[in-house]
């Protein structure tokens, strides 16, 4: 028998912007920018390449880092370019955005424009043996941690680690619930150019949670 997709989907339930997996574990997914490491010069490689390393020397969790490439969306930009032509009354610049938009919507359409975006995952499990010094709790006797005492433990992680990124020049921003159930929805459906599911169906998957 077929064992269906979502069977592989470990989450149980979506609050307080994070996922909740099978196991009782969390996980918030900060997007983070990028950096053109290319156009950087020697000494600022450099830079970076060392404080990239002493931020990984200096967790004591794990930490996923996902790089997704997907298909363009500029449908936005383009019913603004629509917006601005009906409005347009000198025949010049009219006539310069049709001939503008028309090459942006023919281009779209024969060739595959990618975007590249970068997430960083930030775990917290349940009853982890030495947490270390960015949590104030270790492992105790006690069967179970309640939700509040996860999602802080959780919170000083994710607040770590937008600092840390903040000090390589990286800006981080956490997903909320609808933007985590957007996440899981077009990495499961990756035919489908970026942001292209509309957000009502998006809203709708979040009141069946």
């Amino acid at each position: 028998m077929t064992t269906p997709t979502y069977s592989l989907i470990k989450v149980q339930e979506i609050k307080n912007d994070a996922y909740i997996l099978e196991n009782g574990g969390l996980r918030a997914v900060l997007e983070v920018t990028g950096i053109n490491f290319s156009l950087l010069s020697e000494k600022e490689k450099w830079i970076i390449i060392n404080q990239f390393k002493n931020f990984i020397d200096g967790l004591d969790f794990p930490l996923e880092i996902l790089a997704l490439s997907r298909l363009e969306n500029i449908n936005d930009y383009l019913k603004i370019l629509h917006l601005r032509l009906e409005e347009e009354k000198d025949p010049l610049i009219k006539f310069q955005l049709e001939e503008y938009t028309s090459f942006l919507e023919d281009y779209l359409e024969n060739h595959k424009i990618m975007k590249k975006v970068f997430y960083v995952i930030v775990p917290y499990d349940p009853l982890e043996a030495d947490l270390g010094p960015l949590t104030k709790i270790k492992k105790t006797s006690k069967p179970e941690e309640n939700d509040k005492t996860k999602f802080e433990q959780l919170e000083i992680r994710v607040n770590y680690v937008i600092d840390s990124l903040f000090n390589l020049g990286l800006s981080a921003q956490r997903l909320s619930e609808l933007q985590l159930i957007e996440l899981l929805f077009e990495t499961y459906n990756p035919n489908l150019r970026w942001n292209q599911l509309p957000k009502q169906i998006i809203k709708k998957l979040a009141e069946k949670l």
